[in-house]
Parts: C-alpha cells; structure tokens; sequence
C-alpha cells in the first residue's frame, strides 16, 4: 500500500534516483506498510545496522521520516544539506541535547513522522544491540503509536568497517503498532522502570520482524541477546 507523500517533488526527484539503484544493488523489499498511519503522529522505531537505514525506512514508508543524524554527516557540504532538506535534525551522539528530542515530540505534535533507533549506533554483528530508553520517551510524553521496524541484509550490504556498499539483498518489515499511554505522573523511579520495560517490548517487537523476512534463526538470536541484557540490569 502506498501512502501519501509529506513532499511530494522532493519524493518524487528521490525515487526517480533511488529506486533503480537500490532496486539493481539491493533489491530491496519492504512488507507491512499497512501499519504506516497514512497521516498523523507516528514513531518508526527501528534496528540500525547500516548508514542505509534511514533512507531505506523512508523510501519505504513513503512519507518524510524526521529522524535524529549524526551532526558529524549534517555538517558536510552535500550530505549535509541533503540531510537538512529531508528533515535531519542533528545531534552529537556523545551528548545528546535534551533539545533534539523535545524536537521530535514537537514534530509528532503536529502530526509528522519521526524515525528513530533505539540502539544508538549501527550493530557489529547485525543482531540487536542494547537499546537506549529514547523511544519510549518519545511515546510516553507525546502519546504516539511506535511502529517497530526491522532492518534485515543491511549489515552485509554496507557493514562498520567498510567504506562502501556491495550489493547484497536488503528487506523491510514495519509491524503492528504499540500504543503507549502518555504519561502523566512524576519521572521517578516507577517512571524509568516503565520506560525501560517499554523499551525492551519494542525490540522484541524488532526481534520478530526477522521471522516475518524469512529468519526465525534471528529473531530467536535476538530474543536470547535482549533476555540476557534484560537480565543483567
């Protein structure tokens, strides 16, 4: 299913240039759009394992993706303006400003798209990492639903290390929604531990999706991973 597009000419100058390219490099794939709100507020919450991913999440989602970037990248002559004119907002990943989620939430506030990944950083082995409770705060302080989305064959296409992709297959799965109440109360310690548990149901949620592209072997690798770092807190 198709959604309506948020930039309908920049959608369009970016498919005509996308699409034959990761169509013949990766052919790339993508199921569940149905779980996408066609409009209004939503959280795309994903697993990261390439510099891909947000581009891939957005061209499948078809609606613009206002996702966290690394500031390093939007400073760049060409990627950078790339980045800001699709809605980049820039962050230094060694000391997130409070500020760039308060963005977020005004971007759902009035009824965008926000992308974001839990992990922080990209996978080394291309199961899930340990998450950060980032997601659930976008959920709990703005209310909107959080649609997992897993990311599967970008970690051999364009893995930590290597300079440049090579082709390899690359698959999408954007899963049923979870809706989070707002919450209302004080941030205390009931507060981060709902926050955490929110967390970890996301990732779970990101674990299955690998079943649905075909490969259980990994949603159950991923599960084992997130019990184990469940436990250890």
């Amino acid at each position: 299913m198709r959604h309506a597009s948020d930039n309908p000419l920049l959608d369009r100058m970016a498919r005509g240039l996308l699409f034959p390219y990761l169509g013949l490099m990766h052919r790339l794939r993508w199921y569940g759009t149905e779980n996408v709100p066609r409009t209004g507020p939503a959280v795309l919450a994903a697993n990261h394992q390439s510099y891909y991913d947000p581009v891939l999440i957005s061209f499948a989602a078809h609606r613009r993706v206002t996702f966290l970037g690394w500031d390093f990248f939007c400073k760049m002559p060409v990627l950078g303006t790339f980045m800001r004119l699709v809605g980049t907002i820039p962050v230094d990943l060694d000391a997130p400003e409070p500020g760039a989620i308060a963005r977020m939430i005004r971007t759902l506030d009035q009824g965008g798209l926000c992308g974001i990944f839990p992990e922080g950083g990209r996978s080394a082995d291309g199961l899930i990492a340990e998450p950060k409770p980032g997601v659930a705060t976008l959920a709990l302080r703005s209310g909107a639903p959080v649609v997992p989305v897993t990311v599967h064959g970008a970690h051999r296409a364009w893995p930590r290390g290597r300079a440049l992709p090579v082709p390899a297959p690359i698959s999408i799965y954007f899963g049923p929604p979870l809706h989070v109440e707002p919450w209302s109360g004080r941030r205390d310690e009931a507060y981060q531990e709902h926050r955490r548990q929110i967390t970890y149901d996301i990732m779970l949620r990101i674990a299955d999706g690998f079943a649905r592209l075909g490969r259980p072997d990994l949603t159950h690798a991923c599960r084992r991973k997130l019990t184990a770092l469940s436990g250890r807190r």
